[in-house]
């Protein structure tokens, strides 16, 4: 599943909330705009760009990966990483152009792991991590 697809099923609010609790209360309203944005974007769902996106939840006393959390523990941290298959590379999504990050594929353990709202509340945190710019 992709970012675009996961994006046409939740609701800004419900991102909003999942921002607040994890981020705090700025930038809301970049956020809100960067939701309208790429909701409305014209982008053919079957293209292919090879990224799959993951997120890892770490205890923030020891940086020790979690392997079984609530995605609203407070006591942790999340880690949002690009990865390509067969690569052993990780990327930062952070200078993405939105147009390919809209393509990007969700890994199965993320979608397993967290709430389509919880990712994305992640994923644009991260992507807009340098400013609310597109690089493209």
């Amino acid at each position: 599943m992709k970012i675009i697809d996961i994006l046409k099923l939740c609701e800004y609010k419900k991102i909003e909330e999942k921002i607040k609790f994890h981020y705090g209360n700025d930038n809301l309203y970049e956020y809100e705009k960067l939701y309208n944005e790429l909701v409305c974007r014209k982008t053919d769902s079957a293209d292919d760009c090879c990224m799959y996106i993951t997120i890892k939840a770490y205890h923030k006393e020891t940086d020790v990966e979690a392997e079984n959390f609530s995605e609203d523990d407070a006591s942790l941290w999340f880690d949002v990483s690009g990865f390509i298959n067969g690569d052993d590379e990780i990327y930062s999504i952070a200078s993405s152009a939105y147009s390919e990050f809209l393509l990007y594929d969700i890994s199965e353990e993320t979608l397993e792991k967290f709430s389509y709202e919880t990712i994305l509340a992640h994923c644009f945190y991260e992507v807009t991590f340098y400013g609310f710019e597109d690089f493209e």
